[in-house]
């Protein structure tokens, strides 16, 4: 498989790494599976975390778009970076295709999911509900932050989040809310929400509730609880989390509605 390095604006962090299946290979255009990092939205992390899943992903015969965005400390906040994720998935249909036909692979613009770690589950779930020029048919959160506004609501502050939107939430409650997956449904995109039980850093309540928000609204929503992993087993190949998350981005179909658990 090749990877080709493409950029999606003019500033340094928007760019990503295009990952092709052999060229031999399909037999028609391929699915593609946008691929958004996590790290607390911080740039300290980089687009690196997600290379395993992007080769594996082009591996199994489709194409992985691996993007990095500008971040805290690397050129953005939250009006950047939200910007550079809609950027990114909408340059499947121009640059990223463009590149990958000079290789030799079709991509397929009706066949496009993203998955998001972390922050970047929140980023992915976010995007799902943007108006977009390439419209999602699957979103994957792995172990997402999808609730950035309840704990504003209850009064607790939290500083990476504040970092995000340069305020507290009392300074600007509908930023935090228009940013916040939990409180965005509908988004009519189906949504797989992939979570520990033993998740420390994003407990899994905050997939349940979305779940459940999700539900109430009319959006196909599934809910897999993985019994005894954290939030990092998503980087790790041993993992459960990690071989449910690779299934789902490669069914063939989406998912239908309503929400069920995995243990």
């Amino acid at each position: 498989m090749s990877r080709t390095r493409i950029a999606y604006g003019p500033q340094p962090q928007q760019f990503g790494h295009l990952y092709l299946p052999d060229a031999a290979d399909p037999a028609g255009p391929v699915p593609v599976v946008m691929v958004v990092h996590g790290g607390f939205w911080s740039g300290k992390y980089h687009l690196n975390l997600g290379t395993p899943l992007s080769l594996e992903l082009a591996a199994h015969g489709v194409a992985a778009w691996n993007v990095e965005y500008r971040r805290l400390g690397a050129g953005g906040r939250w009006p950047e970076m939200s910007a550079d994720v809609v950027a990114a998935l909408d340059a499947v249909a121009t640059a990223v295709a463009e590149r990958a036909l000079a290789a030799g692979v079709e991509l397929d613009p009706a066949r496009v999911r993203v998955v998001g770690h972390s922050a970047g589950g929140q980023l992915a779930v976010w995007l799902a509900g943007q108006r977009t020029q390439v419209r999602p048919e699957l979103v994957v959160s792995q172990a997402g932050a999808l609730d950035l506004a309840s704990a504003g609501e209850r009064g607790r502050r939290i500083g990476y989040i504040e970092d995000l939107f340069g305020q507290p939430y009392d300074a600007d409650p509908e930023l935090y809310r228009s940013a916040s997956p939990r409180h965005r449904v509908p988004i009519g995109v189906p949504v797989a929400l992939v979570h520990g039980t033993e998740d420390a850093q994003v407990p899994v309540k905050v997939a349940e509730r979305y779940a459940a928000a999700a539900v109430a609204a009319g959006d196909p929503v599934e809910l897999h609880v993985v019994d005894g992993e954290d939030h990092f087993a998503f980087l790790d190949k041993r993992t459960r989390s990690w071989a449910l998350s690779r299934d789902l981005l490669l069914a063939p179909e989406p998912l239908g509605s309503g929400a069920r658990s995995a243990g």
